[in-house]
């Protein structure tokens, strides 16, 4: 495989979906009108050749093509001739600024329309450890054939290398009269170990428990990191996505809205203990340790210089508690986590005795199992190294 706006989008405040799921990244492109996806979580393709499907399209990085506007990302379509190519358009990733192993993502988008536009909302491994495409996988979570335009399509590729590879999938038909360039719709994949769900306004309509490669055993290769990609591609008369016919220029230009997008890890199990009034303080000392616990994913506390062993937070619950487990989220940026860490609890905040638990993290999202204790103070210890800042959005203590 790779909206004049005829309604403002009606923006929805957080609201994790159910089963457990908890926000840890999202984009709600609230940037002023005309200015630039953000670039701590998108980076912009500046290419063309035709993506191996024969597409027409230049992806740019001018504001020609993306843009804020009204509280959505624009991607715009045009019919202009830029390197070689007789279309333009965008295409954003977010690879290496937001990258997951398993998570719910839920995009909020309404489609463009018009023969030849292929808009796309979809998946890649990260590190591409199984090898090229398709063995290392790919998650498609919604396609759209432009002049279809009341069908949406979710896909995973797995398997051999092409022309042997393989998928499967299913589709999603809107009601008689409805189409997806009338109204924004939210697409959503909820991607586990063993299965990979696919909803339209969390309607499920497909599920797949199946897949392979050739260079590992299942569940590979849907168990390591993958980033998103948000494009607007061009089909022509050799694409077969698009049906192998040219693009309709009179429907040109045309315009990919993106409400927000949203992804979500599973909760810890056991429940999250009450941190109101809680308060924390951190070695580097810093302004914004409280950030750790307001329950706002956008916020955060950092060490502003490159990890190094003995930096901490303590956490004060303000009574004594019983807790087994800790989650420490640094999501973000995919290597602001703890390297190495110690975990260390005391009554009064200044015996801590001996270790509880101690680690290795390997994922901005750290979750940390250790057998019942019962105390008033926690305290976390950076002891690996880095060239990132230790960064922690969110602290949370379970029982």
């Amino acid at each position: 495989m790779l909206l004049t706006v005829g309604l403002m989008p009606v923006h929805s405040a957080y609201s994790a979906p159910s089963d457990n799921w908890q926000l840890v990244w999202s984009d709600e492109f609230n940037g002023t009108n005309g200015s630039a996806p953000d670039s701590t979580k998108w980076s912009l393709i500046d290419q063309g050749g035709g993506f191996g499907n024969s597409e027409l399209q230049y992806y740019t990085s001018r504001r020609d093509n993306s843009y804020q506007e009204n509280g959505s990302l624009v991607i715009n379509a045009k019919k202009e001739s830029y390197s070689g190519q007789s279309y333009t358009s965008a295409k954003l990733i977010s690879k290496n600024k937001g990258d997951w192993k398993y998570g719910r993502f839920e995009i909020r988008a309404k489609l463009p329309q018009g023969r030849g536009m292929w808009p796309a909302i979809w998946m890649l491994s990260t590190d591409g450890v199984y090898g090229g495409w398709p063995k290392s996988g790919e998650i498609d979570i919604m396609e759209n054939r432009g002049d279809v335009t009341d069908k949406v399509s979710g896909t995973i590729h797995y398997g051999n290398d092409w022309p042997n590879n393989s998928s499967s999938g299913g589709s999603y038909f809107l009601p008689s009269g409805q189409t997806f360039a009338d109204a924004y719709h939210t697409f959503a994949v909820e991607w586990e170990e063993n299965a990979i769900r696919w909803y339209v306004d969390d309607v499920l309509y497909s599920t797949k428990t199946g897949w392979f490669t050739p260079s590992a055993a299942y569940p590979a290769p849907f168990d390591q990191k993958f980033y998103l990609i948000l494009n607007l591609a061009i089909g022509g008369p050799n694409t077969p996505f698009t049906g192998k016919t040219s693009p309709d220029d009179s429907a040109l230009p045309q315009k990919m809205y993106v409400d927000y997008v949203r992804a979500y890890t599973k909760a810890a199990s056991g429940s999250a203990l009450d941190r109101t009034g809680w308060t924390a303080t951190t070695s580097p000392v810093n302004s914004t340790p409280s950030n750790m616990l307001d329950g706002n994913m956008s916020t955060r506390w950092t060490t502003g210089t490159d990890m190094v062993p003995g930096q901490y937070f303590i956490v004060d619950m303000k009574a004594a508690k019983t807790f087994n487990q800790l989650t420490i989220d640094c999501t973000g940026n995919s290597k602001d986590y703890a390297r190495g860490y110690q975990v260390f609890v005391s009554s009064d905040g200044t015996n801590w005795g001996s270790e509880v638990a101690s680690g290795t993290g390997t994922d901005p999202l750290i979750t940390i199992n250790f057998a019942p204790k019962t105390a008033r103070y926690l305290k976390v210890v950076q002891t690996g190294t880095g060239t990132n800042w230790w960064s922690v959005r969110e602290f949370n203590v379970y029982n």
